[in-house]
Parts: C-alpha cells; sequence; structure tokens
C-alpha cells in the first residue's frame, strides 16, 4: 500500500462530523508510509469513470468511504486492474463489509486493512437493459443481483434521500409497504445449475447473491468461488411472495410443495430474467445490482472474467 486514493461520498459525509473521521484515517495512513489522496465522487454514477482515472493515474489502493452504492460504482472502474480495493463503512446496510467482518469504526476497519492481502475474487457480471444505453450494458458486482419485487425496493430512494433519513428502517418499512402496494407480476427465469442441467421456471423473484448473507438473510454464496447461489420464488401471488419472504429472513426454510411457495435456492453458472410473452406488465420489470437498480425488463447473470482484488483481514477469513 503505497498510493492510496481515498473516494468520498459527498452525500454521507455531510453528517456526523464523518469527514474529520476521514481525515484522521488518512493521517494514520500517512504515518505508516502512505502516500494518501481524497476525491470526492462527483456524481452517483461518476465513480466508476473516477476509479478508471485511478487506476490509469497509479494508485495501488482505493478506500472507498460509503456504503454498498458507491462500492459498486467504483468496482466498474478498477474490475480486472491490480488495483486493490478498502473499505470504511459509511453506508446504511454496508453488506459487504459485514460479510468481510470489518469492524463498523472508521480507524479499527482502518487498522484491519493496512496489512491485509488482498484476495482476488471472482466478480458477477449482469448484463441488463440500461436506460440511456442503445446497447445491454455490462455490470460487475460483489453482493448480489437480480429482478423482482425486491429490485422496486432499491428503487424507493434513487437519490439517497430516503436511506440517509431513515436509514435500514426506511428499507423495512418500505419493503412492508411494496408487499401490500406493488404489483407481484411474473417472468421467466432461465437456469444452467452447477451440474450442467438447465432449468426453467415462471417466478415472481430472482436474486442471484455472492455474498454468504444479507443482514439476517443467509443464502450460502461465497465470494471466493466462481458461482452462484440463486434464491428464486415460484409466481405466486401477494400472500405467497410474503410466505417465502418471511422463511427467506427468518426461518431459511427452502423448497417444499405446499400451497404457500418457500424460497427456492440453486447452484448457478448462468441465469437469465425475461419478461412473460404477451403479459401486460403495470410496472417495469426492474434489475438491480448490489443495492443499485441498474436496468429494466431483461438481465443475464453470470461470473465474470474479470476479477477483484479485495482487502481482506486475515481473522474474517473462513
Amino acid at each position: 500500500m503505497r498510493r492510496v486514493l481515498f473516494f468520498l461520498n459527498p452525500l454521507l459525509m455531510e453528517r456526523r462530523n464523518r469527514r474529520a473521521t476521514v481525515d484522521r484515517v488518512a493521517a494514520f495512513l500517512r504515518s505508516e508510509g502512505c502516500a494518501v489522496e481524497m476525491q470526492d465522487t462527483l456524481s452517483a454514477h461518476s465513480a466508476g469513470e473516477q476509479a478508471q482515472d485511478a487506476v490509469a493515474s497509479g494508485f495501488d489502493t482505493i478506500f472507498v468511504c460509503g456504503g454498498d452504492g458507491t462500492i459498486f460504482q467504483v468496482i466498474q472502474g478498477v474490475a480486472g486492474s491490480d488495483v486493490s480495493l478498502g473499505i470504511i463503512p459509511f453506508g446504511t446496510g454496508n453488506v459487504l463489509a459485514q460479510n468481510l467482518r470489518l469492524p463498523r469504526d472508521a480507524m479499527t476497519a482502518a487498522h484491519a486493512q493496512l496489512k491485509a492481502p488482498a484476495i482476488s475474487i471472482p466478480l458477477g457480471k449482469i448484463v441488463c437493459k440500461t436506460p440511456g444505453h442503445v446497447k445491454d450494458k455490462n455490470w460487475y458486482f460483489t453482493i448480489a443481483a437480480g429482478m423482482g419485487v425486491h429490485a422496486a425496493l432499491m428503487n424507493l430512494a434513487p437519490t439517497g434521500t430516503g436511506k440517509r433519513v431513515g436509514g435500514k428502517l426506511a428499507y423495512y418499512t418500505g419493503g412492508i409497504r411494496l408487499l401490500v402496494q406493488h404489483p407481484v407480476e411474473p417472468f421467466d427465469l432461465e437456469v444452467t445449475t452447477a451440474g450442467g442441467q438447465v432449468r426453467r421456471s415462471r417466478v415472481n423473484e430472482a436474486i442471484a447473491i455472492r455474498v454468504p448473507e444479507i443482514n439476517v438473510w443467509r443464502p450460502g454464496g461465497n465470494l471466493r468461488e466462481p458461482g452462484l447461489r440463486l434464491a428464486s420464488v415460484r409466481e405466486t401471488g401477494r400472500a405467497g411472495l410474503a410466505h417465502a419472504s418471511f422463511h427467506a429472513l427468518v426461518t431459511q426454510k427452502s423448497g417444499g410443495n405446499s400451497r404457500l411457495p418457500y424460497p427456492q435456492y440453486d447452484d448457478a453458472c448462468t441465469i437469465t430474467c425475461r419478461p412473460v410473452p404477451d403479459f401486460d406488465y403495470r410496472t417495469p420489470l426492474l434489475v438491480e445490482a448490489d443495492g443499485e437498480v441498474i436496468g429494466n425488463e431483461r438481465a443475464t447473470i453470470t461470473i465474470a472474467q474479470r476479477r477483484l482484488r479485495l482487502l481482506w483481514p486475515q481473522s474474517s477469513h473462513s
């Protein structure tokens, strides 16, 4: 760790004197012999290009001072490079930091990552129809990607205001409201499993997971392995989706042939989501990756050829 760039999410820096906290972390790294520079992300979608510029400028380490959304955008610029990525967790969910077992305290997190090895991990890749792009766009992810009502939940506060004001409570209350109000509409799912079998079904939810857990939901993904853990919910109604969501979050029960569905889990290498032909959708089918809504209508999810060098403290290795 020689040349270090801190990417700061300026919206998160406004609260709790976080800029002063980041200054203290930077001073600590400088005392350890690192050359440290800081840069605000210019917009919600500029961080990828800024990170790409940082790679070209010779930085060997980038610390993201923000949440999973900022990390997601930065990954678009550093995927496949030799730059190591670290995290100072200032976001709402901090799911990636949780799975790395990083402390929430900024200085403690910096200490944990200073001597941590940079582990090369496979990235997930999702190709989808993205507004403003004529052709389908490639995105890389580390946490999860998919289509369904959960993607609509990520779209509740596209500017970040709701997350900053309500935190996790905004997601929980928003999720309940979506289960009551949002149309529960089907789409076609095609899965090529890790064993090479092709399974087709009609579902209301599909999410490909790379991490072992998403808060209290433990689907069993593995960042180090080149595979996807798919969670899906067969076509159902509002009560069925609520039933499956409860068991995904609370009991971890899966499968079964009951009248109300349980979540189904598959180890997959390719996942394709498409709209049902001739179905009259009341709202767009949204696509999300790492908590960011990135497109609509269709998506193909695989493991990318590009990898990410992720600072991973030894104490959190499994």
